[in-house]
């Protein structure tokens, strides 16, 4: 089975910032918590969950990517391999790719 989450149609066009309320209402937190997770749940083995990164208006800030994705390590919500595994990163910019396979290694 695979997932897709879009980040700019099913969260925000102006992903911003680490945690809520400090940076506003579309940080990494509140993504992680509300849609990452919900679709990490749903993962079985062999599924692949895509996120597509395109659309987003502004430049996706490290503390936003490592909120999301390392912080989904961080909090219990899958492990780091499975995480790798099931991943797929979907963007016209490989520089986001590698950055958040490098924070999910990092978590």
């Amino acid at each position: 089975m695979e997932y897709i989450i879009d980040l700019a149609l099913d969260f925000s066009e102006f992903p911003f910032g680490r945690n809520t309320p400090d940076d506003g209402e579309y940080t990494g937190e509140v993504f992680r918590d509300k849609i990452l997770k919900p679709e990490l749940d749903k993962l079985k083995n062999g599924d692949t969950l895509k996120i597509n990164l395109n659309g987003v208006k502004i430049g996706i800030g490290s503390s936003f990517l490592s909120e999301s994705f390392a912080g989904a390590i961080q909090k219990g919500y899958i492990e780091k391999q499975r995480f790798l595994d099931a991943l797929v990163i979907v963007c016209n910019d490989s520089l986001y790719e590698n950055e958040i396979i490098g924070y999910i290694n990092e978590a």
